[in-house]
C-alpha cells in the first residue's frame, strides 16, 4: 500500500499533538510514503507558525526541521504541474475544499492512477477525507 500524505499528517510525524501516533501508525506501515511537492514548504511554514505562536521552541523547531529533512529525501514526492493544479481547481469547485487541499487531492488520485496501486489517504480534515472517499480513495480514517 502507498500512503499518500498531506501537510497536516506529515507535521504531525514531527510534532506532538492529536493525530500524531496514528500519523507515525501508518508510515510504520506503508510500504512506500508519498506527497507532493508543495508539501516541503507547507510543512516547514508549519513549523514555523508553531514557533511563532510559542507552540515550540527554538531547539524543537530545529529538532523537528532536522528530522523532516532526513526523512523527506525517502519521500516519494509527486510533482506539481499545470494540469494537476487545473485538475486541483476542478476538486476544489466540486468539493469546496481549499487550495492546497485539493492539489492534495488531485495528487492522490493522479498517484493512484498512475501506479495503479492502492492509495491510502491520510489528512486530518473531515472534508478532505470526504471528498477524498467520494474519488473512492481510501482514507486512514476509512
Amino acid at each position: 500500500m502507498i500512503l499518500y500524505l498531506d501537510t497536516s499528517a506529515v507535521v504531525k510525524l514531527y510534532t506532538t499533538e492529536p493525530g500524531s501516533a496514528e500519523s507515525a501508525r501508518l508510515v510504520a506501515e506503508a510500504r512506500q510514503v508519498a506527497t507532493n511537492l508543495v508539501t516541503y514548504a507547507e510543512t516547514r511554514a508549519a513549523f514555523a507558525r508553531k514557533y511563532r505562536m510559542r507552540q515550540m521552541n527554538e531547539r524543537e523547531l530545529d529538532s523537528c526541521k532536522t528530522e523532516f529533512e532526513l526523512h523527506w529525501a525517502g519521500f516519494f514526492k509527486m510533482p506539481v504541474d499545470a494540469p494537476l493544479v487545473k485538475e486541483a481547481a476542478e476538486l476544489a469547485e466540486r468539493f469546496g475544499l481549499r487550495a492546497y487541499d485539493s492539489i492534495h487531492l488531485a495528487t492522490a488520485e493522479r498517484l493512484h492512477h498512475e501506479t495503479r496501486a492502492p492509495i491510502r489517504f491520510a489528512c486530518f480534515d473531515s472534508a478532505l477525507n470526504a471528498a477524498a472517499s467520494r474519488l473512492g480513495l481510501k482514507t486512514a480514517a476509512s
